[in-house]
């Protein structure tokens, strides 16, 4: 058995504030307001200010340049987001951007971000640009986008906005509904807020509750959100059915033609089984419209790592990928005997290929989701695909033979996911592969435990993960990781060690990329 041992050390000097939680209250309202951007209802006035926004980069620690203003307003339908950001008017960058697009653009903008469930780690983000463009995404602890936020940008919701250019600044009018959030359904709400405001022309990033880059982690730098009370999680419940047809003529050689009809249908369902819980299912999709990978030239021994594009496999996935062991495109994808019936067919000039489909159908997925009152995050997917045949004919008999390219599948994953103290958590997640006819099959079981300390100083993170392979060819194969770091202040630093076998094998739901 081969194993591998890898350390890490990792020394640098930074820099070390700390900041007291800001805290702000929101004001309940009966009246209607209109989504105009400009708060000329009076409600608005009588709202709490949040401002004083601290410099997050290039300068850290400094005041804002500009001052911004920002109102917290809700009802029994929606919360309210109003914030006026004082500037020259000429100065402001409006260029026009595709949403979730705002980010290395001539634009400026501005964000709002909510804890709804107060755990220091995942949340929501809603921001707006100066030309009115709408971007937003789910805050997930594991998750770091390549801008530096914890933002999964594939989740979109349905709200409105409005901007209008004023002769000091510009004003930004936000109406979230609470069928866009997640949170508890009790008398009194305990959420963390932020607001971030971004200046193009001086790269100027601030944010009203201090957020400090030499500060491990983004949620729990939060403010506090105080006053929502007595608001109802509303019914979330929505149908997407489709129906697609379509005629696919065939011509041969001798002059012949065959025509074949093509008729698809299927529907998409979405239900909010409570304030804290959704179901998602998808029943026979098509997946026609989604974009087509790019053409990649691999020189490498490993596979290639696409993209996901897939809505339904993009959304809601955050605790599903926490523990790293869900690749979502195994799931319909290209027959693992695909290739192989191309191969023969092209070795014999006496076989002619009918049909070789090189995608996978998926009869049906299904999603549940959510966190409980006591934190505790609960995750389960099921998909089920088609068994996939191809049909080669001989030329010389016309005799036409099945070929089985991928054999009726069942994918599962379950995640429990407990929120501790402060950023701390421990995850368990499972994925099982199931193929019938006694075909390969695959178990994968991982535990990730990840503990700070109170003033998330020091992180110690632990994963362990045991593979299983039956079927024709049996074997197991296990990791671990054990790191600890000093993750903020003057000096920080972080010991690893990793421990795989030879043997270790997520790749039938996952990815590894190792030479084993």
């Amino acid at each position: 058995m081969k194993k591998t041992f890898s350390f890490l050390v990792i020394l640098f000097l930074v820099a070390n504030l700390s900041a007291q939680e800001k805290n702000l209250f929101a004001l309940k309202i009966k009246q209607s307001i209109k989504i105009d951007g400009v708060l000329d209802e009076s409600v608005w006035q009588e709202a709490a200010v949040a401002d004083s926004f601290i410099v997050n980069s290039p300068n850290f620690g400094a005041l804002a340049a500009q001052a911004t203003k920002v109102r917290i307003l809700y009802s029994d339908q929606a919360i309210y987001v109003g914030a006026y950001l004082y500037d020259d008017p000429k100065l402001i960058r409006k260029q026009l951007t595709a949403r979730d697009r705002e980010q290395r653009q001539d634009i400026d903008y501005f964000s709002v971000f909510f804890d709804t469930y107060n755990d220091n780690q995942n949340g929501y983000q809603f921001l707006v640009t100066a030309r009115n463009v709408q971007s937003d995404g789910r805050l997930v602890s594991n998750m770091v986008s390549q801008f530096g936020l914890p933002s999964d940008y594939s989740w979109d919701a349905v709200w409105e906005s409005k901007v209008t250019i004023q002769k000091d600044g510009w004003v930004v009018e936000m109406k979230i509904p609470y069928s866009a959030l997640r949170f508890s359904k009790k008398e009194v709400q305990d959420w963390g807020i932020n607001f971030q405001r971004y200046t193009r022309r001086n790269n100027e990033s601030v944010f009203w509750n201090q957020v400090d880059p030499n500060q491990n982690g983004f949620v729990n730098q939060f403010g506090s959100l105080a006053g929502v009370d007595h608001i109802i999680p509303p019914l979330r419940l929505s149908f997407l059915p489709y129906l697609a047809a379509g005629v696919r003529t065939t011509p041969y050689a001798d002059g012949s033609k065959k025509t074949t009809w093509l008729r698809n249908g299927g529907m998409d369902v979405k239900y909010g089984v409570n304030e804290s819980f959704t179901l998602d299912a998808t029943l026979i999709p098509d997946f026609g419209q989604v974009i087509s990978d790019n053409v990649v030239l691999n020189l490498t021994p490993y596979e290639v790592q696409f993209q996901e594009n897939r809505p339904f496999f993009t959304e809601g996935l955050e605790l599903f990928n926490k523990a790293g062991l869900f690749y979502s495109r195994r799931v319909g994808a290209t027959p693992a005997g695909y290739s192989s019936v191309n191969s023969a067919v092209a070795s014999n000039p006496n076989l002619e290929i009918i049909s070789n489909p090189g995608i996978t159908q998926l009869y049906n997925a299904t999603k549940f989701s959510g966190r409980t009152k006591s934190k505790l995050g609960i995750g389960v997917f099921n998909a089920i695909t088609a068994p996939m045949n191809a049909e080669v004919a001989n030329k010389s008999t016309g005799q036409v033979n099945k070929i089985e390219t991928e054999p009726l599948t069942n994918y599962n994953i379950l995640v429990l996911d407990q929120a501790l103290k402060g950023r701390s958590s421990i995850t368990f997640t499972n994925t099982n592969v199931w193929r019938s006819g006694g075909a390969r099959n695959a178990n994968v079981s991982g535990l990730d435990l990840n503990l700070y300390d109170k003033a998330n100083r020091y992180n110690v993170h632990w994963s362990g993960r045991y593979s299983s392979i039956t079927g024709l060819d049996k074997y197991d194969g296990f990791k671990q990781v054990l790191s600890v770091a000093k993750i903020s202040g003057n000096w920080q630093y972080s010991l690893l060690t990793n421990i795989e076998s030879d043997r270790y094998d997520p790749n039938d739901l996952g990815y590894l990329q190792a030479p084993n």
